[in-house]
């Protein structure tokens, strides 16, 4: 088994236009090897946070499968941590 360090290396935001949930997706590169597309990103209510929600399809009889996600929260507060710290420092989107 291969033991590697988990490296975000790049991270996009894209913008929803004129839509009122304020809604963006996110692109991650990780340790410059794959890359997940599609994260929404939803800001909580009541606070300055943001949710991520990661992809599913719907298939044989119209059950939602996740595509991908993290297994663990230490990923997901990771994945989390670098998402709002880009969408953060691109606050006009």
């Amino acid at each position: 088994m291969i033991n590697m360090e988990f490296n975000i290396s790049k991270v996009t935001i894209k913008r929803i236009p004129e839509n009122k949930w304020h809604i963006w997706f996110a692109s991650c590169i990780i340790n410059d090897w794959i890359k997940l597309n599609n994260i929404a990103i939803f800001k909580r209510l009541n606070r300055d946070w943001y949710r991520l929600v990661f992809p599913e399809k719907k298939i044989w009889e119209n059950k939602p499968v996740q595509i991908f996600f993290p297994i663990n929260s230490d990923s997901y507060f990771i994945l989390e941590e670098a998402i709002c710290k880009q969408l953060e420092d691109h606050a006009t989107l």
